[in-house]
């Protein structure tokens, strides 16, 4: 019985000897902080509305889908835009949007309020 004990604590040890080195981490150290920006961002304008024009800085790219009432906006570098959606018998709204680049895809959401 006694080698019996011995047998497993000498099994125990030598586990330990060859499992512990295995589970150590020798990778480099991950840096803290903000993670890298991405140089290219899809925005996503999402509304309460669908056929709504979509203006970037005054220009307009697109204009909101009739099912989902979004727009993409593909291939933005981060920084800050205005983003307006005109549609008739809405009143024109404009969001200030700063896109990070710290994700590849990013969304915003732009409610319109009907005209009286």
């Amino acid at each position: 019985m006694p080698w019996i004990v011995i047998g497993i604590a000498a099994l125990i040890v030598i586990g330990a000897i060859v499992i512990i080195p295995a589970l150590k981490d020798d990778s480099p150290p991950r840096p803290v902080g903000k993670p890298p920006r991405i140089p290219k961002v899809n925005l996503t304008i999402q509304s309460n509305v669908g056929g709504a024009d979509v203006y970037l800085n005054g220009q307009q790219k697109g204009i909101t889908s009739d099912t989902h009432h979004e727009a993409m906006l593909f291939n933005l570098a981060p920084k800050t835009y205005q983003i307006t959606l005109k549609k008739s018998g809405y009143a024109d709204a404009t969001k200030t949007v700063e896109v990070t680049g710290y994700t590849i895809s990013q969304a915003e959401r732009i409610d319109l309020q009907p005209t009286e």
